[in-house]
């Protein structure tokens, strides 16, 4: 059967909806094609065929990049850490692939985050990565959802709610030196110790984040994970699930994931064919799963000294031909990267002159009688990032910024269109069947 990025929509998994909008409980896909339901956009009134900007996740992609994990995993189950509307690519289609792929633990940052998953009929185990208010206790057990306990006055939240019958799932976070959330190491066992003796009270998890896991053979990291084991010794077995890494430590951190993160390793960037650095992703084989592209608006050709953009910061140095793009900073595409990026256009590298706009950007294709200008019409699509265009890498390096922000900052008004080459093989050896059957 066909993807359903709706988990409960007969229609949409029928592929046949009564209108062109498919409802998701307060959300709106729109099925693009009733042949192929795999093709969808989320939350905008554009098609892919008229859409100024859009997104592309090749769920494909995500399945190969979740296999990979875990095989560096080995005997350690992987968390798919599907925060932020899974760093952009979109929670639910996320969700819906990894656990077909056998993932059962999944993390987010939010208590909405989790309860959104439920409500669309996740069940597989949820961890609510943030810190919650200690006023929300009950709606994690209303939504069987994992809490972190990060504080000693969280801990007590958990214990004022508890309730024998319904009990309240909790991850105690140990702050080993990221100094953002968690107890002290010298704190957990009190407080661990209380969590335990409560009537309607699991302890299903201890963990830690590491600060720089990323850069390998970091001394630090070490240090982190020394303490962190140390914690995990003291409580001698008293939870169910202890989990220290992330994409960055399966690479960098000298052991075995099984010895430092023996019950799951939390899965983010990498699940989306990213790491830190353009080498760990490719010593990991990953392959990115999310394309963004742009439609030609405009097309003009302008005289030397013509003024591009606000501010009027770059003048055509000769005559030359001048691509306008449907994307701009309100998509996610940084205004840092102006007079820096450069898209893939007409087959060939074309660089973006003059200041980002909020919806558009312009792009010089050089002479208008040369290529890449003569090869360009209005309608064309130029990558903006993506496996066959520059690089997230390229784009986060123009803008000043990581990966993730880039992946993370797509605006959600920019259309997200799903394809699997998978489904489609599928959906096509069907049609012949059918096809032949009929005959």
């Amino acid at each position: 059967m066909a993807f359903d990025p709706d988990l409960n929509s007969s229609e949409a998994r029928r592929g046949e909806p009564s209108s062109p909008w498919a409802s998701i409980k307060g959300s709106r896909i729109l099925v693009v094609s009733r042949r192929n339901p795999l093709f969808v956009i989320n939350r905008s009134t554009d098609t892919v065929e008229d859409a100024p900007v859009t997104a592309t996740v090749d769920l494909a992609a995500l399945r190969h990049n979740a296999r990979i994990l875990q095989d560096w995993a080995g005997e350690t189950e992987l968390m798919a850490v599907i925060k932020a509307d899974a760093y952009g690519h979109g929670i639910l289609p996320v969700a819906r692939t990894l656990r077909d792929e056998g993932i059962r633990h999944f993390g987010v940052a939010r208590l909405a985050e989790g309860i959104h998953l439920r409500e669309q009929g996740h069940t597989a185990r949820i961890l609510v990565l943030g810190a919650p208010s200690p006023a929300k206790v009950p709606h994690y057990v209303d939504h069987d959802l994992d809490l972190t306990v990060s504080s000693a006055d969280i801990a007590a939240a958990v214990v004022r709610h508890a309730r024998p019958g319904a009990p309240i799932r909790v991850h105690v976070k140990v702050d080993t030196g990221m100094g953002r959330l968690g107890l002290s190491p010298e704190d957990v066992s009190a407080v661990v110790s209380r969590l335990t003796q409560t009537s309607g009270v699991h302890l299903a998890g201890l963990w830690t984040h590491f600060a720089t896991a990323d850069a390998p053979g970091s001394a630090f990291a070490q240090t982190q994970l020394d303490r962190f084991q140390a914690v995990v010794e003291d409580l001698d077995g008293a939870v169910e699930h202890v989990h220290a890494a992330n994409t960055g430590a399966l690479l960098t951190i000298g052991e075995p994931a099984h010895d430092f993160s023996p019950s799951l390793i939390r899965s983010g960037i990498g699940l989306y064919g990213l790491a830190a650095t353009p080498e760990l992703s490719a010593r990991l084989n990953l392959r990115p799963a999310m394309q963004l592209t742009a439609r030609v608006t405009q097309l003009k050709t302008v005289p030397a000294g013509t003024p591009i953009s606000y501010g009027a910061r770059w003048q055509a140095p000769h005559r030359t031909r001048i691509a306008t793009l449907g994307a701009g900073y309100g998509d996610g595409y940084p205004r840092l990267c102006s007079g820096r990026a450069t898209v893939r256009l007409g087959g060939g590298g074309c660089p973006v002159v003059g200041t980002i706009c909020m919806d558009m950007c312009m792009v010089d294709l050089g002479p208008p009688d040369q290529s890449p200008a003569t090869r360009v019409e209005r309608g064309d699509e130029a990558i903006l990032f993506g496996p066959s265009g520059p690089t997230v890498y390229d784009v986060a390096q123009w803008s000043e910024t990581i990966p993730y922000e880039i992946c993370c900052g797509v605006s959600p008004r920019v259309p997200r269109r799903y394809v699997d080459p998978k489904e489609e093989s599928e959906s096509a050896l069907h049609a012949a069947q059918v096809s032949t059957s009929e005959v």
